[in-house]
């Protein structure tokens, strides 16, 4: 197995709350505290600020459904999460016809229909908490590369890579 994929399962095994970085955790708690009546919420933000990372911790711990495809969901279900799927119109009656409760769909860029929108965007100290977690939590250390930007996805490609690691999925 690879670096990159060892790393990556060993950050989504170990991930908690706690994890989150403040604009991470900002997002969190907004997601969970409002829009309770609104059918779909949109999440968008930049690859690799950690939307995915939200969307597996509301899934592990609040009950979320997790899916890449609404058509998928579990008739019923609460709460859903559509990770990384393109927004069409036919989502809003899939959900009524899945009798769905609240999707929150994934996206990089806010989509244009009506709806509760959420932007993360990370600065400079959160990426020192991503790093100061996966130091303190999964023993990763970058000893060749200096972090650099805001994709923390990007971040661990980079590291990887340069330790010698050639296939590293984008």
């Amino acid at each position: 197995m690879s670096l990159y994929v060892t790393w990556i399962n060993l950050i989504k095994e170990k991930a908690d709350e706690n994890w989150l970085t403040d604009s991470q955790r900002e997002v969190y708690e907004r997601i969970l505290s409002s829009w309770k009546s609104q059918p779909f919420i949109n999440l968008y933000g930049p690859s690799g600020s950690g939307k995915t990372f939200i969307a597996r911790l509301l899934a592990k711990k609040h009950a979320y459904s997790y899916t890449h495809d609404l058509e998928q969901s579990p008739q019923g279900a609460k709460h859903v999460i559509l990770d990384d799927a393109q927004y069409t119109r036919m989502l809003r009656p899939i959900g009524r016809r899945l009798g769905l409760g609240r999707v929150l769909l994934i996206t990089h860029n806010a989509v244009s229909e009506a709806m509760p929108k959420v932007a993360l965007e990370l600065d400079e100290k959160d990426v020192r908490q991503f790093l100061a977690m996966l130091s303190n939590h999964c023993g990763i250390v970058f000893t060749q590369t200096i972090p650099e930007g805001k994709d923390l996805a990007g971040i661990i490609r980079k590291e990887v890579i340069m330790r010698g690691e050639t296939h590293v999925h984008q």
